[in-house]
């Protein structure tokens, strides 16, 4: 690993505090940064470095973490006051990282409006040179339109191989292991297709309601702050043409030709292959409208459901149902390929888990002890978590750092997403708006979408 220093923007915000600190104390725990590795922690907080690193302690600080070793760790974090419209403040982080011969990261967690002047400013004292890297949190737009200005503008100032759109969800060992289980597997491999599989699902749920997410959620909705980004990047990695090489080229080029496959959704697919929902007050929580800094008579919806299909031959006539929501029955993430069956044999399942474990189970039918002809289902389970293991942000940070942009989003596979949805999102705001009770495994109407097709949604052990 080359040397390296690692800015931040947006030092002072929650997602700071609570995940990309964590997340690099635990790099340098293991040993995994270099040893002249800095850290300048920057946001428009008139903190001076011990203010900052009392605020650090105070709320990024790990539990269990080793006394001797973050007292070392924070002493590699310097903290710069920057206004990010102001160009004298680059220009002060221009001197103050003088002219190490180092690699330069530049994580954005701050608001996406403040991107383009930020990189604006970045360039204009030439912090954009070929040793720099800027990593950029969602959300990159709203729509098609808004994510192509944010892209174009951005590359006024930085080439694509220099940008890391960051997707929590591709930090999961769980999600990356899906290109590995398709690609170093025949057992699967040779049976991923129309030929053997009947429908895919893909569900995220969540227990928790918006929370103090009120102003930020009611303007996005579970569309665009899951749907269009988690889960079609987790559709792509299940259903894109395995690359002959692994590499971070022919991931993202196989995940664009994935999104650009996906069937266009027609007047008549928006009616009847879509479901919005919202839900409402039951078993002691508040519904939606309820909740803090929400519109009154908010149409925003807390729950989607597609049934999405793909128009490449190796997946034709095969259905992917995706659903995510919010103030579910309970909080899981999995991916579960149905296989095809025959007359009285039960279809066996793939059920690849990505929280609230991450294991991997195959449902097969096997002899039931006490009689000679019936048969009992059985599920063969791989652990797939171990102390190893690395979190989300931890991985994702590392491989910024390393120049590894195998797992991070290219402009035109977030630009495909945002194409295959925009028929949806011109007549979203008048879409028909379903509704569930809290703490509910969603709308009837989100069961029969599934049912009409003659499936059912796979729950699980949540569903006893």
């Amino acid at each position: 690993m080359r040397d390296f220093c690692f800015v931040l923007f947006g030092a002072t915000g929650d997602l700071a505090m609570r995940k990309i600190f964590p997340a690099i104390y635990e790099a340098y725990k293991k040993g995994l940064l270099c040893e002249k590795a800095r850290f300048i922690a920057t946001s428009r907080s008139a903190f001076d470095n011990e203010t900052f690193l009392q605020e650090l302690e105070a709320k990024a600080k790990i539990h269990n973490c080793n006394e001797k070793q973050w007292k070392e760790f924070t002493k590699k974090i310097h903290y710069l006051c920057i206004d990010l419209n102001q160009m004298q403040d680059f220009q002060a982080l221009k001197e103050f990282l003088g002219d190490e011969n180092e690699d330069l990261i530049i994580y954005f967690s701050i608001s996406p409006e403040f991107f383009i002047k930020a990189c604006e400013n970045l360039a204009s004292v030439s912090l954009n040179g070929s040793k720099v890297r800027i990593v950029l949190e969602k959300p990159l737009g709203v729509d098609l339109k808004s994510c192509q200005e944010i892209n174009n503008q951005i590359a006024k100032h930085f080439k694509e191989e220099q940008i890391y759109r960051i997707d929590h969800y591709l930090g999961k060992q769980s999600v990356q292991n899906i290109l590995f289980l398709r690609a170093y597997n025949l057992l699967f491999s040779s049976v991923w297709d129309k030929e053997h599989i009947d429908f895919v699902e893909i569900s995220v749920f969540e227990t928790l309601g918006v929370e103090a997410r009120g102003e930020f959620y009611d303007n996005m909705g579970a569309l665009r702050d899951m749907l269009q980004n988690h889960i079609l990047q987790i559709l792509s990695l299940v259903a894109m043409k395995i690359p002959q090489n692994l590499d971070a080229n022919s991931i993202r080029e196989a995940k664009l030709k994935l999104l650009q496959s996906l069937k266009p959704l027609d007047k008549k697919a928006l009616q009847t292959q879509v479901i919005k929902a919202q839900y409402t007050a039951a078993k002691g929580c508040k519904g939606y409208l309820e909740e803090s800094n929400i519109k009154a008579q908010s149409q925003t919806e807390t729950f989607v459901a597609i049934k999405a299909e793909i128009l490449d031959t190796n997946w034709l006539g095969v259905p992917f149902y995706l659903r995510t929501g919010k103030r579910m029955a309970h909080s899981f993430a999995h991916i579960v390929l149905h296989f095809k069956s025959k007359p009285n044999i039960k279809a066996n399942k793939l059920i690849i888990s990505l929280q609230p474990k991450n294991e991997l189970c195959i449902k097969v039918q096997v002899k039931e002890a006490l009689t000679s002809t019936q048969t009992q289902e059985q599920a063969l389970v791989l652990n797939l978590d171990n102390q190893a293991s690395m979190q989300p942000y931890e991985s994702l940070i590392l491989d910024a750092i390393k120049a590894n942009a195998s797992s991070f989003n290219h402009k035109e596979e977030l630009e495909a997403a945002w194409q295959w949805l925009d028929p949806l999102l011109q007549t979203w705001h008048t879409s028909k708006l379903c509704y569930y009770p809290a703490l509910s495994f969603g709308p009837k109407e989100a069961f029969e979408l599934i049912e009409n097709d003659g499936f059912g949604w796979y729950n699980g052990c949540f569903e006893l």
